[in-house]
């Protein structure tokens, strides 16, 4: 009895809650777990996409931010890249290797086997053909002590910038060919800044 009426005061003290407000209670702790499992599914997922994008990255992309003006007008300093890695490189590819231990971007002019030759006035010649260059501004001899004609290397390539004045490559006997070792990938496409987003050709 003792028991009971101290239940009985207890429950006049607190007061009695309504049907309505346990269903509220029910209803607000039901919202709270499924809050957490949501939030828990989300960490998971987030956490798996990252892994992703690091296997990704380390695999098949690389991201590579342009140092030079050695490409331009395709790609201006400071532009950032999308690089994927792998696949044979072919003539007019752009490509990122390196050279004492830094990475630069030339595009392909001739691959293992092809007869180089480049005139005075900066006019190249693929395998006795004129090659034509619309994606020069200019055409310039420039820093070239190589001689010509040349024929490329097994397992080599042979590279220019399209900014032919102001580029170090292949026609530097001290750059010279690029060795299949060297590369790193193709640069596929551009990601910033946004105005020049879309695929590098």
């Amino acid at each position: 009895m003792e028991k009971e009426h101290i239940i009985k005061k207890q429950v006049e003290v607190l007061g009695i809650p309504s049907k309505d407000m346990i269903r509220e209670e029910i209803a607000r702790r039901k919202l709270k777990k499924s809050y957490k499992k949501l939030m828990y599914k989300i960490m998971i997922c987030v956490t798996i996409a990252v892994a992703v994008m690091i296997v990704i990255t380390n695999l098949w992309i690389a991201v590579l931010q342009i140092d030079g003006s050695s490409m331009n007008p395709l790609l201006h300093m400071n532009e950032i890249v999308l690089v994927t890695r792998g696949g044979t490189p072919d003539r007019n590819d752009i490509i990122a290797f390196y050279y004492k231990d830094k990475l630069h971007v030339k595009r392909v002019i001739a691959i293992a086997g092809d007869m180089v030759d480049i005139n005075d006035d900066g006019v190249v010649t693929l395998n006795k053909k004129p090659l034509e260059e619309p994606y020069v501004a200019e055409l310039s001899y420039a820093f070239c002590d190589m001689t010509f004609p040349l024929r490329v290397p097994n397992g080599t390539v042979f590279v220019l910038g399209d900014n032919r004045a102001h580029s170090m490559d292949s026609r530097d006997s001290a750059f010279g060919f690029v060795n299949r070792e060297q590369i790193v990938g193709k640069v596929k496409f551009s990601v910033w800044p946004l105005p020049r987003f879309g695929s590098v050709n």
